[in-house]
């Protein structure tokens, strides 16, 4: 067990038995669970603004210069609702590309979106102005769009990128420019191809251009050394002119990490982004219940976004918090707030459930001071009730224990295990947990 998995469990107790003593607000000892009704969720998606964005001027001839600005430079409100427009059906047609792993571009400029393995830019205005005897004499506007996908069992991924020349504007010498593009990453990241295309490649109005630059990992950084930063630039020429060339540069804001702790298998993820295990009543009943009864009816809202789990990965404490909070006495056994005693006369192979989980640095709580709850389907809606009448409801208890039978227990517990493999979660990483119709 991690240092810091031992001093959350040594020091949860004493600050839950003070809730207690305090004179704890009692629940209704039955009542109706309110069911959400929802469509199902997808992934989890995080927006994000650039980082460290830096643009430049460079003289081209005698008395004349490109500028390159990101977002809307002085005087030219026109070029901005082109762009905005040009950017409504970028992103559309991102919509249109997105499938079910396949993360959808941000609507603002100059944000990227996110999703557990997946980001993407896809409204960053690039605006070159050309400045003549000191004033401005045309102006071109291009968009980028850059799609990134991480890879769950990989340590090599690929990320596009795509030039869109919008338009150009007012008396520039040549509407025809030339970009070149370089990215990079820092820690144990190289580029494996850091640039989309080979040298400087020609652009003119209407024209798109794209391709892909690849990153590699090396060795997999821990979970928690800092993570890998990917950064960007991007130079402009004007065909006939000197090489003197504006640029500018940005930062991915969000750091990815690549980790060989999930079964074995080294692969990388964007770790701010927290995974969501869904869980429909319809398939895991009565332990799908008793996680929503937690996160309804206690302070303690387990599982949301505003109060995640994380993941206990040590099997020795994850047994530990399970027999701590789920003190099983053979059905019949006088009630005492300590014990679970089953009742399999009325809930066939009856079992304990504990909310938080007991593979979560969240659980562990002793018994004695979690709700205990069993429900039934009544005609389409659940009805829970006190499982232990001598021990009155709390909200403020920071945990529930559900009488569930055995089988959906497991088979919610599988459906844990399997997400921490396919979203990469390790030691201490946050998600949240959704229980739908």
């Amino acid at each position: 067990m991690t240092l810091l998995s031992a001093l959350l469990i040594a020091t949860a107790f004493p600050l839950e038995a003070a809730h207690a003593e305090e004179g704890p607000t009692t629940l209704a000892e039955s009542g109706t669970l309110r069911v959400p009704v929802q469509e199902r969720a997808s992934a989890t998606r995080e927006i994000s603004p650039v980082a460290d964005l830096e643009f430049s001027c460079s003289p081209s001839t005698v008395d004349r210069e490109l500028c390159v600005s990101v977002g809307v430079p002085s005087g030219q409100e026109e070029a901005s609702a082109s762009a905005s427009n040009a950017g409504a059906e970028m992103r559309r047609e991102s919509a249109v590309r997105a499938s079910e792993s396949e993360l959808a571009c941000s609507t603002g400029q100059l944000d990227y979106a996110y999703d557990r393995f997946n980001s993407c830019l896809g409204n960053f205005p690039v605006h070159i102005t050309e400045i003549k005897d000191g004033k401005p004499v045309g102006t071109a506007l291009m968009q980028v769009t850059a799609q990134m996908s991480l890879k769950q069992n990989s340590l090599t991924w690929k990320e596009n990128i795509q030039i869109k020349y919008l338009e150009a504007a007012g008396n520039l010498t040549t509407t025809t420019f030339g970009i070149s593009f370089a990215a990079s990453c820092d820690k144990t990241c190289s580029m494996t191809a850091a640039s989309p295309w080979a040298g400087e490649q020609s652009i003119r109005p209407g024209q798109t251009i794209s391709g892909d630059v690849t990153f590699g990992v090396g060795t997999p950084n821990s979970g928690w050394n800092g993570g890998i930063t990917t950064q960007y630039q991007m130079r402009f020429s004007q065909a006939g002119t000197i090489p003197l060339q504006p640029n500018t540069s940005w930062t991915n804001p969000q750091k990815i990490r690549c980790d060989d702790e999930v079964d074995g298998a080294a692969g990388c993820v964007y770790p701010h982004v927290k995974p969501n295990l869904e869980l429909p009543l319809s398939k895991y009943g009565e332990a799908a219940a008793t996680y929503l009864f937690q996160q309804q009816y206690s302070t303690h809202a387990w599982g949301t976004q505003e109060e995640p789990l994380h993941r206990l990965a040590n099997e020795q404490a994850q047994q530990d918090n399970r027999d701590r909070t789920c003190v099983v006495a053979a059905e019949g056994t006088l009630d005492t707030p300590e014990l679970f005693v089953r009742k399999s006369s009325t809930i066939p192979d009856d079992s304990c459930d504990e909310y938080p989980f007991a593979a979560s640095m969240e659980g562990g709580t002793p018994g004695a001071f979690c709700n205990d709850v069993e429900f039934e389907l009544v005609d389409g809606e659940w009805i829970y009730h006190n499982a232990n009448p001598s021990k009155p409801w709390t909200e403020e208890a920071p945990c529930s224990r559900g009488h569930v039978p055995f089988e959906l227990n497991r088979n919610a517990g599988g459906e844990l295990g399997r997400l921490v493999k396919s979203q990469r979660i390790i030691d201490l990483d946050g998600y949240t947990v959704n229980i739908t119709e």
